[in-house]
């Protein structure tokens, strides 16, 4: 596809595969053997979980590029371009660094075709491979044992909290779910596990595996509020103390540096530790704007657990004035249960519209639930620029705004607004 912009390519990507999620390796391993990828020859950590890898990738990158390494960074979905998927030393790549890789790809995969996802997992290998950074810092998309990013062993591993969520791909109890997460370690190569309790089909899959689990509680401990994290590493006698970055939580930022560790080992650094957390800012992680007079939270809370941490977040910061969210989803979520929780912390919800999405809820749908449990406020209309107007409308100076839920609902309102995402190249 000479002369092709990033934007036709990936109008190209969405209509190449039949179908947007198609779990399984074997499409995208014949590809990334064709493109010599495997075995992949960089240092690689890959996060799996419910909630909270988004973070920890962050997290681990601003740590490890403090400490002197060239990073890759790979997250999905995007918020305003593509090309945040895929960042190099906290930047993102340039559309013709895309562009190269999507033509190699092109050119490997022969007739097999890929969903959009698997072009751009393999489009990060490919690129980081090019640009030779020291550690790939992997997102994975959905579950974790048939997902692109798992085509490539890591030799290092994170899994935060677990919970209920894609229970349509995963199965529909925890137990169920833990072992797709874990799939993502290998033999001999460090698991951090994040939090302190797990369902046992989690550790039976590690056992399996031969992975070295270093669970959070019994191999390595930490203890955190909203601001102070304190904790003690694998191997370690000593206390460690940070302050936790504005929005994100003290478990997953310890999970980053419990897993920096394992790969720096005594080269890890408390001073350089505290510096690359004290200039982190995660986009749309309880990221706070000060816009109109208002504080607006962005969130992408996008299953109930996620929402429920976003509530006591907000309950735990009380202000003199009204709070009102809106909020779009997706419609495999559990949309009683996330208007539910939203309602213990808002005094008032609108219902927005994900337009061009087809898994999109319908936010007529999303208004009833919010409805429901008392919360809805009357809308003749659900896009972006008509929320933010009655949000705007039915709010004053010292309120807070919130929007939440799908990575979807929130970019809509931060292009409406043309903010920018906070730079990780600000990083003191």
């Amino acid at each position: 596809m000479p002369d092709r912009t990033l934007g036709e390519w990936l109008r190209y990507l969405e209509q190449l595969h039949p179908v947007d999620i198609d779990l399984g390796l074997a499409r995208v391993r014949i590809a990334a053997e064709n493109l010599h990828l495997l075995p992949y020859d960089l240092d690689v950590i890959t996060v799996a979980g419910t909630n909270g890898k988004g973070s920890v990738v962050y997290s681990s990158e601003a740590i490890l590029r403090q400490h002197g390494k060239r990073t890759g960074r790979y997250t999905s979905p995007h918020l305003l371009t593509f090309n945040e998927r895929i960042a190099v030393n906290g930047d993102p790549v340039s559309d013709e660094q895309i562009l190269e890789a999507f033509t190699a790809i092109e050119a490997a995969r022969g007739d097999v075709t890929l969903t959009y996802f698997e072009f751009a997992t393999l489009a990060a290998f490919w690129i980081f491979k090019e640009q030779q950074v020291d550690v790939a810092i992997m997102e994975v998309g959905l579950g974790g044992r048939l997902d692109a990013v798992n085509v490539v062993d890591a030799n290092l591993a994170v899994i935060t909290a677990i919970d209920l969520d894609h229970q349509h791909w995963l199965g529909d109890t925890v137990e169920k779910i833990a072992p797709e997460k874990a799939a993502v370690a290998r033999y001999g190569c460090p698991a951090v596990l994040a939090e302190p309790s797990y369902p046992a089909t989690l550790f039976a899959t590690l056992e399996e595996i031969g992975a070295q689990a270093l669970h959070a509680g019994e191999h390595w401990f930490w203890q955190s509020d909203a601001q102070a994290l304190s904790l003690r590493l694998h191997g370690s006698e000593e206390t460690l103390s940070f302050v936790v970055p504005d929005g994100l939580r003290g478990g997953n930022v310890a999970a980053a540096i419990q897993v920096c560790a394992c790969l720096l080992g005594p080269a890890l650094d408390e001073r350089l530790t505290a510096r690359s957390l004290a200039g982190l800012r995660v986009p749309a992680r309880r990221q706070i704007i000060h816009i109109a007079g208002r504080e607006l939270l962005l969130d992408v809370a996008h299953n109930p657990a996620a929402m429920q941490a976003m509530v006591d977040y907000l309950n735990d910061r009380p202000i003199a004035g009204q709070t009102i969210a809106a909020l779009g989803l997706m419609a495999d979520k559990d949309l009683a249960s996330m208007a539910s929780a939203l309602a213990t912390g808002v005094d008032g919800a609108c219902a927005l519209a994900i337009p061009g999405i087809d898994r999109a809820a319908s936010p007529e749908v999303i208004w009833q639930a919010l409805d429901d449990v008392g919360v809805a406020i009357p809308q003749g209309e659900f896009s972006a620029e008509a929320v933010w107007t009655q949000l705007l409308a039915g709010s004053s100076a010292g309120d807070r705004l919130v929007v939440c839920g799908s990575f979807h609902s929130v970019a809509g309102i931060m292009s409406l607004l043309k903010l920018e995402l906070p730079s990780a190249s600000d990083e003191p």
